[in-house]
């Protein structure tokens, strides 16, 4: 079995175009894999989406707005998720796409319409929106990456059980995440793609407490 973590910005372009490259990828597996994708907001990713906007990151008011609205989408997407995985995930590319690369402008209004479009309960999805329990699932989405050590977006964790690594594998970046794919390989390839990297042989794998796992970065 092979578990990703993949953590993303809700409302980024970078991290919509990094999704669908995955996805795509991830279709011609036969193998049995979980993917898990996290919202996360820390001072390190609202930076990354003001210098993709050209935004002044001086300016405190275009920061505080641009931290609100990746906090309200991560929102938005946790409550999409009750809802079941395949929603979820269609609803998060559909917010990306309008928001992140059509330059729509974030508002309550635009989620309503967009969750409209997936196959979800919209008076359900407007009632869980508004519960605490998202907040705190949020909040625990916030403290897998910190415990993972995930400082910007789109970042990912690949877990490959099926191959003789017992840790994860921490990739950062979109050119990075292109190689999950060889990441999910439990043959030859993958043992000379993963030890011919001086600094993964060389590097101190740390300890996850909470999930009781290891974890390098590539």
């Amino acid at each position: 079995m092979i578990e990703i973590y993949l953590f993303v910005n809700p409302i980024g372009p970078i991290c919509y175009q990094s999704e669908l490259t995955l996805l795509d990828a991830l279709s011609d597996q036969r193998k049995k894999i979980q993917l898990h994708i996290l919202p996360i907001m820390n001072l390190h990713t609202v930076g990354i989406s003001m210098d993709y906007l050209s935004m002044d990151k001086t300016d405190l008011d275009l920061r505080n707005q641009q931290t609100n609205q990746i906090y309200e989408a991560s929102l938005d997407y946790k409550a999409a998720q009750l809802q079941g995985r395949k929603i979820a995930r269609d609803f998060l590319l559909k917010l990306q796409c309008q928001v992140g690369v059509n330059n729509e402008p974030y508002s309550p209004e635009l989620v309503k319409q967009l969750f409209a479009e997936t196959n979800g309960d919209l008076e359900m999805f407007l009632e869980d929106r508004a519960s605490e329990l998202i907040k705190q699932n949020f909040a625990a989405d916030q403290s897998v990456a910190r415990e993972m050590g995930i400082s910007m977006s789109p970042s990912a964790v690949v877990y490959n059980f099926g191959c003789e690594r017992d840790y994860g594998v921490l990739l950062e970046g979109m050119e990075a995440l292109r190689n999950i794919p060889l990441l999910c390989k439990t043959d030859q390839d993958n043992y000379r793609f993963f030890y011919q990297k001086k600094e993964v042989r060389d590097a101190n794998v740390r300890r996850i407490e909470s999930m009781n796992r290891r974890l390098v970065l590539l």
